[in-house]
């Protein structure tokens, strides 16, 4: 919801264009030129900065949070963190979840994952949403579409989410 709130709203139709945020070691593919902001936030006790790259179209909103945890530690509750606040922002119900599928991503993370959720906008409209969290070394990650439960598209959902491409060998 931060995303929607924060970021203002990209043409109508998707015109999908490769993005690196900026300060972030990620390359993905929004379907609108993305804003990004940069905020303090608590995240699993510690306090840190949280960037949130995003942009909406087409009734969607696509965006991209992260955060360095700075200590290994503490980025499986970062993750957690996370996976909770997606569900409690929108007073939702997960009805999808698997792990994640992101190339060089970190493995073994309980809350690395791909979840499809059903829940209400702040006025109550009912809302779909997908979200990706996955990790690499202290950097955590939150992939977000969301909209109207009658104007989300899984297509759009889908290539957001398969574009994300993390550094990495083989």
């Amino acid at each position: 919801m931060l995303a929607a709130s924060l970021l203002g709203a990209c043409s109508p139709a998707l015109n999908w264009r490769e993005t690196r945020p900026k300060d972030i070691d990620i390359l993905l593919t929004f379907p609108c030129k993305p804003q990004q902001i940069v905020q303090t936030v608590q995240l699993a006790g510690s306090m840190v900065k949280m960037s949130m790259t995003g942009c909406a179209t087409d009734n969607m909103t696509f965006a991209l949070a992260h955060a360095d945890m700075k200590d290994p530690t503490k980025v499986g509750a970062a993750l957690a963190a996370l996976h909770q606040a997606a569900v409690r922002n929108v007073a939702g119900n997960v009805t999808q979840s698997q792990p994640t599928d992101v190339a060089h991503a970190t493995r073994g993370l309980a809350d690395a994952l791909d979840l499809r959720i059903t829940g209400k906008s702040p006025t109550g409209q009912p809302l779909r949403e997908r979200v990706v969290l996955f990790a690499q070394g202290t950097q955590v990650f939150q992939a977000t579409t969301f909209a109207n439960r009658s104007q989300y598209k899984d297509d759009a959902a889908q290539t957001f989410a398969n574009s994300i491409r993390l550094p990495g060998g083989s």
